[in-house]
């Protein structure tokens, strides 16, 4: 198995380096437990770390990553790993700030994008398209506002509705509002570019993506 090797190998720098460089960092989260400051909920292939995009230490971020890193409405009802890691961030951890974290060319919007709704990517399967649909909203914003657009106009357009999707869809949850009315908590959404190095943060005042770098 020699991607397993690459592990191993990769496991040996990291244990001689950023190990040993943070190792009391580390023993102190173990002593004292997690105490991070700010949740990141992001995409599984967004292919650079959170801890290095923000270049943190080990213990600043709680970090989720889903699909296309989306945030659904609030429920109460069935089995939802993401809500449960949302509620566990807020209300045990007591998380001060919620990322929500977008990045250029992400293949689950791409995905959705060519869905279309009408059941067309075979790339998809049912519940890869279900939770997709929760971004549909998104998707409806590039039909209605991006015809005629190059598909690249329209991923990234799509990227960012996305993430105005997922910051509306938290304030769907009663714990999140009671912080934010107390200022106990601040949501934020930011898209990463990983081929220029730019990020964009999403202004409410504007309601449009200016960069943050």
């Amino acid at each position: 198995m020699p991607n397993f090797s690459k592990l191993v190998s990769g496991f040996k720098v990291f244990k001689a380096t950023t190990y040993q460089n943070k190792k009391d960092v580390i023993h102190h989260l173990l002593e004292q437990g997690q105490k991070p400051t700010t949740m990141v909920i992001s995409c599984v292939d967004i292919r650079v770390s959170p801890t290095e995009i923000f270049a943190t230490n080990p213990g600043d971020l709680f970090i989720l990553n889903n699909l296309g890193g989306l945030v659904p409405k609030y429920e109460t009802t069935g089995i939802h790993g993401i809500l449960s890691a949302i509620e566990y961030g807020v209300t045990v951890l007591e998380v001060e700030n919620i990322v929500v974290l977008g990045h250029a060319k992400c293949d689950s919007i791409k995905m959705m994008l060519d869905d279309q709704g009408n059941k067309k990517n075979k790339q998809l399967s049912e519940s890869m398209r279900t939770w997709l649909e929760v971004a549909k909203e998104a998707r409806e914003a590039v039909q209605k506002n991006m015809a005629g657009r190059t598909l690249e106009d329209q991923q990234q357009y799509c990227e960012h509705e996305s993430l105005v999707v997922s910051m509306r869809n938290l304030l769907t949850y009663p714990y999140i509002v009671e912080r934010m009315k107390k200022n106990k908590i601040n949501v934020y959404g930011v898209h990463f570019n990983i081929e220029s190095g730019e990020i964009l943060g999403f202004n409410p005042h504007t309601q449009d993506f200016e960069s943050l770098s």
